[in-house]
């Protein structure tokens, strides 16, 4: 099965060929679409579907795209134009008859270092594993989309189809399972550690008040 991940974005588009047969990784391509900063931005939209295009010619048939899902962004300017970008992506995969599969940065560390909240440097190291690299891409955008792309074959792995159509009617995976329970953990974990920050605040605050009245 071959699998292109794509972290998409407007200036730098990150992505990843990989070979997944039998359980074995085999990295085929990986690199970064880039844009001029400061050109129009529907050319950047046009150069984006160019080169895209151009990677996903040199291969007869790609099975599957796994693409970081949007998330909201506090800058609305750039939200909206990885938007716009995403669009160009996703209408390109489409017209490729590329099944497309969208995964959260949680759940790609989730399925890469079986931990959702990993830290970039574990991150790094599950997948110089998983792909038998001596050193990662330079470009932190290709080495997410690579990321992206061991992230499908994790969920894919223990996914049951029902039916013909795989996106509307795919089951629920046990690694999904995993990543929700993981989620609700570390929610459970912020709560207390916000419960000890604010006891401790207090404290220190009593202790504060006590030390003044003692002065006067």
């Amino acid at each position: 099965m071959l699998i292109i991940g794509i972290d998409p974005g407007f200036g730098r588009i990150g992505y990843g060929i990989i070979d997944y047969t039998k359980n074995q990784y085999k990295i085929l391509e990986y690199g970064c679409i880039t844009t001029p900063e400061n050109s129009y931005f529907p050319k950047r939209l046009n150069k984006i579907e160019e080169d895209l295009e151009s990677v996903i010619a040199r291969y007869e048939k790609i099975d599957a795209a796994s693409i970081e899902d949007l998330y909201f962004n506090t800058n609305t300017t750039t939200a909206i134009k990885v938007a716009q970008a995403r669009g160009v992506i996703l209408n390109i995969l489409s017209k490729h008859d590329i099944d497309i599969f969208e995964y959260t940065p949680i759940q790609a560390k989730q399925a890469i270092a079986g931990y959702g909240r990993a830290d970039k440097h574990q991150v790094m190291e599950c997948l110089k594993k998983f792909l038998k690299l001596g050193n990662m891409p330079k470009i932190d955008d290709t080495a997410d989309a690579l990321a992206l792309a061991i992230c499908h074959t994790q969920y894919n792995r223990y996914t049951e189809f029902t039916g013909t159509d795989k996106s509307k009617k795919r089951a629920t995976t046990k690694l999904q399972q995993v990543y929700e329970e993981q989620a609700k953990k570390d929610k459970e974990l912020e709560k207390k550690r916000n419960l000890m920050i604010k006891n401790a605040l207090e404290k220190e605050n009593k202790a504060k008040l006590k030390i003044n009245k003692n002065k006067i």
